[in-house]
């Protein structure tokens, strides 16, 4: 039992460990969780030696989730403060006046040690005692602080998500891209969070699973600790989509690595008496590897839900195939979800346009009217689309030039992961020769999909925010092939990017896009000698990584100077 006057020390020792048991941890979990070896953990506990830093003691608050408490006693230990001060230990109550932090902590547990006070910052910033039942608390495996507070029908604080999220990785997601939700199950099952990945204007969003342990830098990789091995196997062996996110804390500031659970469940292996599993630092979250993350699971899981409809109206709609001009409406797919309708018109006029390239009586300009990540990530996903790329490039025999309208409105309203992905999806054109030109100017944006020989004649191919899955078509027409010529004329004339190199016209893409161009060079360059499948794989056979490899592994390859 703690008495008022120990020393700040052992009062700190104390409340680490009445935490430590509250949140149901042993001495090498919690000693896995913050880095450090089994016997540091009991010098803390017992205070023989209090933690060295603010950043070690700021870990140890964060994991235990104290909201910032034990923070500010340590701060009382490094000072050299230490007022004790006289609380009564007789019946369990709340304190309705401000105390300081030092008195609070000096009377953590009553005398019939089965209860104890746990101190709670309100919303005005006023702290307070809270006494509760400790058996209770132990059984509830709950946080303590505001959540306790909470508990208790007071006003909620902000140390009730420090206590539900202890390496502060929800709160990190959900700041830097809007539009994610996190939930935590309860009961977990083993699982940390649920997570929901936003949809777009065509995407559906998905849902995957997380676990989120305690992770350290070794050079290129982050090694990720378990401490529960039973309950890491039994996560990573379901079937849905899952993530092992490792939390490495420096200098105060949270960077999260993640992991595709099946990468994962193959490179789990023990260490020394810890199980760990080790991934590449490339996997950091950040814009880059966020936007893949949404791009293949809205893709991908969309594709598979409706995998057998969508090849059974492939087979149906084949007919379409014989005629030079169709639309098609989406109620010929009845039943199947936008993505698959995306596909479906995809795919038939990446086909169109192969079969009518042949014929064409010059070298064409191409026209494409993706605007946004979530359209363009279809270059990099779709598993016909860089093939596509690649047999447009054999048959022309050479370079040729894509058009984009993309205006500063659209850029202003895009995320920047959205950004990134749009940026791929050219760079993946750009490595195949194909010149990437671009126009800000709206009244382009009803242009459709097209490849023209200019003043001769037009191939439309068009599934971009059409009315139906698609429309194409092969002309002559005078009037139709004049405009396709003057628009892709006025954009070879005046095009945002123009330059005499493909490193000169990403940089201005970039530049357009507002992206770091050092910064994509470096980390496409991290992501591309590893591959994006052990950060993410695909499940369904419609959805290929092969784009996003080719097109990461281009961007590396260019100079930074340019």
């Amino acid at each position: 039992m703690l008495t008022p006057d120990q020393s700040p020390q052992h009062r700190l020792g104390y409340m680490i460990r009445q935490l430590r048991e509250a949140r149901g941890l042993s001495m090498r979990e919690f000693a896995a969780r913050t880095f450090v070896s089994h016997s540091k953990v009991q010098r803390w506990e017992n205070g023989a030696r209090p933690p060295q830093d603010r950043g070690e003691a700021e870990l140890i608050d964060r994991t235990l989730g104290a909201g910032g408490f034990l923070i500010e006693l340590w701060q009382e230990i490094d000072r050299g403060v230490s007022e004790p001060s006289h609380v009564s230990s007789s019946a369990p109550h709340v304190s309705d006046t401000p105390v300081s932090l030092a008195t609070a902590l000096s009377h953590t547990a009553p005398s019939d040690s089965e209860g104890i006070f746990v101190p709670a910052r309100l919303d005005d910033g006023t702290v307070v005692l809270v006494a509760l039942d400790r058996r209770a608390l132990l059984r509830a495996g709950v946080g303590v602080g505001a959540a306790a507070v909470a508990g208790m029908g007071m006003p909620a604080a902000s140390a009730i998500s420090a206590a539900e999220d202890p390496f502060g990785f929800a709160r990190t997601a959900t700041e830097n891209w809007s539009g994610l939700q996190l939930s935590r199950p309860t009961p977990d099952f083993g699982v940390d969070w649920h997570v929901l990945l936003p949809g777009g204007r065509s995407m559906l969003g998905s849902q995957l699973s997380l676990q989120v342990h305690p992770a350290r830098i070794e050079g290129s990789r982050v090694i990720v600790s378990v401490p529960d091995q039973r309950r890491a196997e039994e996560f990573l062996a379901r079937p849905n989509r899952s993530l092992l996110v490792g939390a490495v804390n420096a200098e105060g500031v949270s960077r999260f690595y993640a992991l595709d659970g099946r990468s994962a469940r193959s490179r789990l292996a023990k260490n020394g008496g810890v199980y760990e599993v080790a991934a590449p630092t490339a996997y950091e979250l950040d814009d880059l590897t966020y936007g893949i993350l949404w791009a293949v699971s809205n893709y991908d899981d969309a594709l598979q839900a409706d995998d057998q409809p969508l090849s059974e109206t492939r087979s149906d709609l084949k007919a379409y195939e014989g005629l030079s001009a169709s639309a098609v409406s989406r109620e010929a797919a009845p039943g199947l979800n936008t993505v698959a309708h995306m596909w479906l018109g995809s795919d038939f006029c990446a086909r169109h346009i192969l079969r009518a390239l042949p014929d064409l009586p010059a070298l064409p300009a191409f026209w494409t009217r993706e605007q946004r990540g979530e359209e363009a990530s279809a270059w990099l996903i779709f598993d016909h689309k860089y093939p596509y790329l690649r047999e447009t490039t054999k048959a022309l025999g050479g370079t040729s030039t894509r058009a984009f309208c993309i205006p500063e409105e659209v850029v202003r309203s895009s995320p920047r992961y959205e950004r990134v992905l749009l940026f791929l999806a050219v760079a993946l054109m750009e490595s195949l020769g194909i010149h990437a030109q671009f126009t800000s100017d709206p009244a382009y944006e009803s242009v459709e999909g097209f490849v023209v020989s200019p003043d001769k004649e037009a191939v439309i191919a068009n599934w971009v925010r059409g009315d139906g899955m698609w429309h194409v078509d092969v002309t002559a027409r005078s009037s139709v092939v004049r405009e396709f010529t003057i628009a892709a004329r006025d954009v070879d004339a005046d095009s945002l990017t123009a330059a005499p190199t493909a490193a000169g016209r990403l940089r201005s893409l970039a530049q357009y896009l507002d992206l770091p161009w050092s910064w994509l060079i470096q980390r496409c360059g991290q992501l591309a000698r590893y591959g994006s499948s052990g950060l993410i794989q695909s499940r369904s056979r419609l959805v290929s990584a092969a784009g996003i490899d080719a097109a990461c592994a281009y961007v590396a390859s260019l100079p930074t100077d340019h």
